[in-house]
């Protein structure tokens, strides 16, 4: 029985010998007999204290999820690889999330308009790897930029604007292949501020997403799936007050050309002073967390044509 997921097999030492003996024992006969299945594996038993079961498959599979690391006093190894011993940084994986359509509620980005239109998050289908994890999982962003915009505006969209983007990032998703989703740029920030005052409501929290990025794929600019040139979102809160006091208050966006500029939501004397909200219209890419006991089924991950699909 050949396992494609993370195995733990813990034994003492004596018994090992004993069970290394078994199997070359019945590597031969099997060998001797060709197809001729000779033996059950409900017929090898195993008796412990650390598992209730009785069943060799059974008992170590139990050893694994139970006690997740090698019992005291006991010999282990495992032959496990996760999926970050599989592929290398840059490489392409496709993976289709299952959304097709998402609209943000204009109750946390702040606009009414009718310009906002759904957003589509199966059409981010390609990714590339970031990351590779001690765990076995990988991070991988969005090859592409979403076609349709987010609209977020003035001071609601301010105080919401993490939150906001973590629910979008939610819908980048595939239970079968994804453990975690996240927007590109965060990094545990607030989610939802009471008030725009810097102490209240941070603002620049940075996060290792732009090193990773440029030092892997060369460059923080994407397009949408169909090749145009757009900015998207880096939603990060920023707060500036000028010489004439004068307060800024923004979030961030990534150009074409790679490069982060501020991307204005409201303005005033002060903070309780707002004068003026303006509106933030930017794509959107988002970073996912592929589960480690994935199977690459085809692709070398090479190439967007020879991406690796996933099983």
């Amino acid at each position: 029985m050949i396992y494609t997921r993370k195995l733990v097999r813990c034994m003492n030492k004596n018994f090992k010998k004993i069970l290394s003996f078994l199997i070359v024992f019945i590597i031969g006969i099997s060998t001797t007999v060709g197809a001729v299945t000779i033996f059950n594996s409900k017929d090898i038993t195993y008796s412990s204290d650390k598992t209730t079961k009785t069943n060799v498959k059974e008992a170590l599979d139990e050893l694994y999820e139970n006690l997740g690391k090698c019992p005291k006093g006991q010999y282990c190894y495992t032959d496990a690889i996760g999926l970050s011993d599989k592929v290398e940084l840059g490489d392409y994986i496709r993976m289709t999330p299952l959304s097709t359509n998402y609209i943000p509620q204009s109750s946390l980005t702040g606009y009414t308009g009718n310009s906002q239109k759904a957003l589509n998050p199966s059409e981010l289908n390609l990714w590339r790897v970031i990351k590779k994890n001690s765990d076995g999982t990988i991070d991988v962003v969005s090859e592409y930029i979403s076609s349709n915009s987010v609209y977020i505006y003035g001071i609601t969209g301010y105080k919401n604007l993490i939150g906001i983007f973590k629910l979008l990032a939610d819908q980048y998703t595939n239970p079968k292949f994804v453990s975690k989703t996240r927007s590109i740029g965060y990094n545990n920030q607030i989610e939802k501020c009471f008030s725009v005052e810097q102490s209240l409501c941070p603002a620049w929290e940075q996060s290792d997403d732009r090193n990773l990025i440029n030092k892997i794929l060369g460059t923080l600019g994407a397009v949408t799936p169909t090749g145009e040139e757009r900015t998207y979102s880096y939603p990060i809160r920023g707060y500036n007050i000028y010489e004439n006091g004068i307060h800024d208050i923004h979030t961030f966006a990534v150009l074409s050309d790679g490069t982060i500029s501020g991307s204005g939501l409201a303005r005033g004397m002060s903070s309780d002073a707002i004068s003026e909200e303006r509106l933030s219209i930017a794509s959107f890419r988002p970073i996912v967390t592929l589960k480690s006991n994935i199977n690459l089924i085809s692709g070398d991950g090479k190439s967007a044509e020879t991406a690796y699909n996933l099983e």
